[in-house]
């Protein structure tokens, strides 16, 4: 008999111990308790026995997907933390989907280990994501996440009754890195990080424990996140910027993003106020939950909440002083002495101050629209004379 199959044959034993308890309180005159289901956001009922596709799935899992992306063994294999972590979660799907079908195709995945040809990539279809073979990987996220962790799951994707909220969580959750695999370990896989793996792997614990649902929000806490001392990538950061602030877009393009991403002061991932692209990413993740305010925040200019000394207005005209030097390097020598003088002479335009807002369509004698023309002359490095000109207050930008 597997470990899975003895855990769960120790789990059923319990569940009728529960009951036969039940019956004795009765016959004892004690006050009689009804069970209750647990509702949708609950964690789960601790005493009902898994299904026998359950027990073979995860025992499937634990033999077939035993190595970690580093190749060394795993005891209890690497897609799920534990043995009732795996079993509780396949209850949920089951649950879910009214069905087996989302553990048959699972199985089938598991099944397809033994080809020997990708067992990487068949282990992560086989887990609670499975990689778009048996529902995309933020489809599976969403669903799990909402029915452990309904609270949290609210803050970003809030569910009424015309609206269950999972195809919002869906469009959000796009903007994270998928890295198409699945390892649930410490050491080597995706238990610590910024990867939607890792917030796959803290909803599946989360069912039965919910300190881990804050883990496994879109905006995380703790776990699942880049080292605060690591440098922010400009890929990572314009991916999940052009997909947060998809209605409200302060970039053209990803090669703008890119460009201007470039441009800036990296900073730190960490990052929360600095004028650097970490502070513009900390704000693309509050994006997950107020667009409509953070999305300018994430701008080239930073709308003066990522700035650098005491004074949140001098914060855009920093940015657009830095980015004209580095974009239109002549006409920034033509015109000005240093950063100083720029800076001085940039105050004097409309929209300097922090929260003038920023979008693609700024026109007219302001700063927003000098920080898109400057936005676009990085983009057109082989050409960037017209848009040097309107970043320096020609049309459109007069």
């Amino acid at each position: 008999m597997s470990h899975i199959a003895k855990f769960a044959t120790l789990t059923l034993a319990l569940g009728l111990a529960s009951s036969v308890l039940g019956a004795c309180q009765s016959i004892a005159g004690i006050e009689d308790r009804h069970y209750e289901p647990p509702d949708s956001g609950a964690a789960g009922a601790t005493n009902v026995p898994p299904s026998e596709d359950c027990v073979d799935y995860c025992s499937k899992a634990e033999t077939t997907c035993a190595k970690d992306l580093a190749q060394n063994p795993v005891p209890g294999g690497v897609l799920y933390l534990t043995d009732d972590a795996c079993l509780k979660t396949c209850a949920r799907l089951e649950q879910l989907d009214g069905n087996e079908a989302g553990i048959t195709c699972r199985k089938v995945q598991l099944n397809n280990v033994s080809t020997g040809e990708d067992p990487e990539k068949y282990c992560a279809n086989a887990a609670l994501g499975s990689n778009g073979e048996c529902g995309s990987n933020c489809e599976n996220y969403c669903r799990v996440f909402k029915s452990a962790c309904r609270e949290q799951f609210e803050k970003y994707a809030p569910n009424t009754p015309e609206d269950d909220g999972i195809a919002v969580c869906v469009s959000k959750c796009l903007g994270l890195t998928d890295t198409g695999l699945f390892d649930s370990t410490k050491m080597a896989g995706y238990y610590y990080g910024d990867t939607l793996q890792c917030r796959l792997v803290h909803t599946s614990s989360s069912i039965l424990d919910k300190t881990h649902c804050s883990h496994a929000e879109l905006k995380p806490a703790e776990r699942c996140l880049d080292d605060a001392e690591a440098t922010p990538d400009c890929k990572k950061f314009c991916h999940l910027e052009r997909i947060e602030c998809a209605d409200y877009p302060v970039y053209e393009n990803d090669d703008q993003c890119e460009a201007v991403c470039m441009a800036l002061d990296k900073g730190k991932v960490g990052n929360q106020k600095e004028n650097t692209v970490g502070c513009r990413m900390y704000h693309s993740y509050n994006s997950m939950i107020d667009p409509k305010t953070h999305c300018a925040h994430t701008s080239p200019g930073g709308d003066g909440h990522c700035f650098d000394g005491d004074d949140s207005d001098a914060g855009n005209c920093q940015s657009y002083c830095q980015l004209l030097q580095k974009g239109c390097q002549s006409d920034f020598d033509a015109n000005f002495e240093d950063q100083d003088a720029c800076q001085a002479d940039c105050v004097k335009l409309n929209g300097h101050v922090h929260d003038s807002g920023y979008s693609t369509s700024a026109t007219g004698n302001n700063l927003q629209c000098r920080l898109l023309a400057v936005s676009r002359a990085l983009t057109n490095p082989s050409n960037p004379t017209k848009f040097c000109a309107a970043a320096r207050g020609a049309a459109p930008c007069r």
